[in-house]
């Protein structure tokens, strides 16, 4: 059999307890027995704070499926904000190459009747030194057209397939166009790749710095007179003066081009 032994601080609070539950059940009033009135006393905060619960519950569900509804609209925005800047891009791209198209035209009036506008789609410049454009044979692009950016040639066509062709630039080793330098007698020769240099002029000839070098069309690609970039400082090396050359026309800046008919043969 179990003994329970209490401490004599515990077991007279126990049995004062006891004594007043008992006094309380004899004692009567107008709402019954004071037992009564002290357990309903002690049970009345126990609805008000199941219903304080439940309202709580109703809060928490109600807020949860607001912050739901609140995320999905969320991430709706931020769908659209991301697709309305993708459009904005594309709207840019194409006011750029619009602008790029019309001062082509302007710049290059007398070639306008000869020359084709396409865009560059894709583009290779430190490796390959090609791009390729969205015109091609059937579009009136020939073999060897020139390729004019805004600023200046930006090299030739290589390649050529019905609506596409590719471009070889003047910065690929294998370029190369005749040239002179403005205000200087004498033809040379512009010599591609990641240096280009006009080579073939006479020795200790004086170059100026930032003297225009332009085509001559002796080659029979380009036309006369177009730019091709500035000199950098001459210097002679065996029988002929070497100066470098800073091509005007950046392939990395173009979006827009103007393909001319070849010079030698336009039927190409």
């Amino acid at each position: 059999m179990v003994r329970l032994h209490l401490r004599a601080d515990v077991s007279l609070l126990l049995a004062c307890l006891a004594l007043y539950v008992a006094s309380a059940a004899q004692v009567r009033s107008t709402h019954g027995s004071a037992l009564t009135t002290a357990l309903f006393g002690l049970w009345s905060p126990v609805p008000r704070l199941a219903a304080s619960a439940a309202e709580v519950w109703d809060s928490w569900v109600v807020g949860r499926h607001d912050l739901e509804a609140t995320l999905d609209e969320h991430g709706a925005l931020r769908r659209e904000v991301a697709r309305l800047r993708e459009a904005n891009q594309v709207l840019a791209s194409d006011l750029l190459a619009l602008r790029q198209g019309s001062a082509l035209l302007a710049g290059f009036p007398r070639l306008v009747d000869r020359s084709v506008v396409a865009r560059v789609i894709t583009r290779d410049v430190l490796v390959s030194h090609t791009m390729r454009l969205d015109r091609g044979r059937l579009d009136g692009v020939r073999q060897d057209g020139p390729v004019l950016g805004e600023h200046g040639v930006l090299g030739r066509v290589d390649q050529l397939a019905d609506h596409s062709c590719r471009i070889q630039l003047l910065s690929h080793p294998s370029a190369a166009a005749a040239a002179r330098l403005v205000d200087l007698a004498g033809e040379g020769l512009l010599l591609g790749g990641d240096r280009p240099t006009v080579t073939g002029l006479p020795p200790y000839l004086e170059v100026p710095a930032g003297a225009l070098v332009v085509t001559t069309g002796s080659e029979g690609i380009y036309p006369p007179g177009l730019l091709l970039g500035t000199t950098g400082e001459a210097r002679t090396e065996g029988l002929f003066t070497v100066v470098p050359v800073q091509l005007a026309a950046r392939p990395t800046d173009a979006l827009v081009v103007l393909v001319l008919a070849p010079e030698s043969a336009g039927s190409r």
